[in-house]
């Protein structure tokens, strides 16, 4: 192999290396902070948009679009690193740290999210939008199913899985 062989698959290397330890690698933030900063990031995006509903709404579909998976990925991080405490007195005091984590940005911007609610009932056309978000994801669990136990998970997610 020439020597710029050996140049490029050394700084190929290098680059994913830095990349695995960096920028690519898993947040040390605890799940239940990263949950509460996409919080945040939804009530600035509510916040900013009282005046303006509808683009509210469609920037709000479009951080849930790219964000959703993260969110219910840091929930269940959340409760699996509580839940991996087995000392009971520690477990619940991580879970209130969780909770009081969680609730914080919430809390913060419950004036912000009525305001937003609010322009968005007062539009027509965002309410309309709203209506329609709401009607799809509900026939989405609907045909998915939900509301099952842990004993008929099994059978229910093949009934799920045939009816799709």
């Amino acid at each position: 192999m020439k020597l710029t062989g050996w140049i490029t698959g050394a700084l190929v290397a290098g680059g994913v290396v830095f990349a695995m330890r960096g920028c690519l690698s898993r947040s040390t933030t605890a799940p239940d902070e990263r949950l509460a900063g996409r919080l945040d990031d939804m009530c600035q995006i509510a916040r900013k948009n009282v005046d303006a509903p509808q683009a509210g709404l469609r920037r709000l579909g479009a951080y849930l679009d790219e964000h959703t998976g993260d969110l219910l990925g840091e929930w269940g991080d959340t409760l699996a690193a509580i839940e991996r405490i087995p000392d009971d007195a520690k477990h619940d005091q991580r879970a209130r740290v969780a909770r009081d984590r969680i609730r914080k940005p919430v809390l913060a911007c419950q004036t912000d999210w009525a305001r937003f609610g609010q322009a968005v009932e007062n539009d027509p056309a965002a309410k309309a939008m709203l209506e329609r978000f709401a009607e799809r994801l509900s026939r989405t669990f609907e045909i998915i199913g939900s509301g099952f136990t842990l004993h008929d998970l099994p059978a229910e997610l093949d009934r799920t899985i045939n009816r799709l």
